[in-house]
């Protein structure tokens, strides 16, 4: 009977022992499917993450390209505001003549301009204002292109300002005011100013002229500077050509006849010889400077101009000194831009 009884037992094992091999395989499965799960979960962060890094870098690519656009764009309108500061070399006043012009296609908006007369400080290494000095507007003329036409008209104001030292009975205010003065394409203001100015010296003027960028709104500036030496505020006088003078003693100045006839104003009917005699006057001061041609090269194109001084005075001699340093200069000046013009 045993024999039988263990028969009986071995489906009842072999059951058992399905069941027990069946029940160890589901761990094995669902591991298997919490990898691939999570492979999927990490492909897909690698994805996003790819995709946000990518839109990130497109993102930061366009805002560096509307900068540059941006800054180009103000690179082009500063360039195409074109400023010039010159003097006006026809009286014997101390003129400044500022021309400010839109030569792009695009309108300049809000313009505003700024004017200060000083002197740098070379010790303290900075711009010292003169408020005693002052740029007097004598006409203003504003000119533009309209279907072909040249068109131009005299406006009652000028763009620009300046700096001006405020009493106890009247509140600071602004060097420059807000304007809503548009520069159209091809628009042209010439301003011409009397120079009032402190004292018989040499002088620096600043000119500036400003907008808001139309992108960033960022106020952009075009800035020129222009010296006002001794010479420029000198009554100039030739003498008739029944008067001539003897050649007098005092400092030489070897200058181009061009230059003689242009800085110091020689009349265009008068031809330069030797003995012409002319005569300084500052229009503040009483330093009165005497000079005459005492030569004239052979082929007529260089002169010697002797100048003196009738006082003997300090002061004097400090003026002359420095007239002649100015003729110097400015004459090379001229002679430069005529080569480079040749050229």
């Amino acid at each position: 009977m045993e024999p039988d009884k263990k028969e009986d037992n071995q489906p009842e094992a072999a059951q058992e022992a399905t069941e027990t091999g069946s029940a160890s395989t589901i761990p094995s499965e669902m591991s298997t499917m919490v990898s691939l799960l999570a492979s999927s979960v990490q492909g897909m962060q690698g994805s996003l993450g790819n995709a946000y890094q990518s839109m990130a870098n497109q993102l930061k690519q366009s805002m560096e390209m509307t900068q540059t656009m941006s800054s180009m764009m103000e690179l082009f309108l500063v360039s195409s505001l074109s400023s010039s500061v010159e003097r006006d070399d026809r009286t014997d006043k101390p003129l400044l003549v500022l021309t400010t012009e839109n030569k792009s296609q695009f309108p300049i908006p809000a313009i505003t301009g700024k004017i200060r007369i000083g002197k740098d400080n070379n010790e303290e290494r900075k711009f010292e204002v003169s408020h005693n000095s002052r740029a007097i507007l004598l006409s203003s003329n504003m000119s533009t292109i309209k279907r072909g036409r040249k068109e131009s008209k005299a406006m009652p104001d000028t763009i620009y300002r300046q700096p001006h030292e405020p009493t106890s009975e009247e509140p600071p205010q602004p060097s420059s005011i807000p304007s809503s003065n548009i520069l159209l394409p091809g628009m042209r203001y010439v301003d011409v100013f009397e120079l009032n100015l402190e004292n018989f010296d040499e002088w620096i003027i600043l000119v500036e002229a400003s907008f808001r960028s139309p992108g960033t709104g960022k106020q952009l500036f075009k800035k020129h500077e222009c010296c006002v030496y001794l010479i420029d505020q000198c009554a100039i006088e030739w003498k008739s050509d029944e008067e001539t003078t003897e050649p007098v003693s005092g400092h030489i100045v070897r200058m181009t006849t061009t230059s003689l006839r242009q800085i110091l104003k020689v009349p265009a009917t008068k031809g330069i010889k030797v003995g012409m005699g002319l005569s300084l006057s500052p229009l503040q001061g009483k330093h009165k400077i005497q000079g005459s041609v005492s030569a004239i090269s052979e082929d007529n194109q260089e002169t010697d101009l002797s100048l003196c001084c009738e006082e003997t005075m300090d002061g004097a001699s400090y003026i002359l000194e420095r007239i002649c340093m100015e003729l110097n200069a400015l004459g090379e000046v001229q002679n430069h831009a005529r080569q480079n013009i040749s050229v």
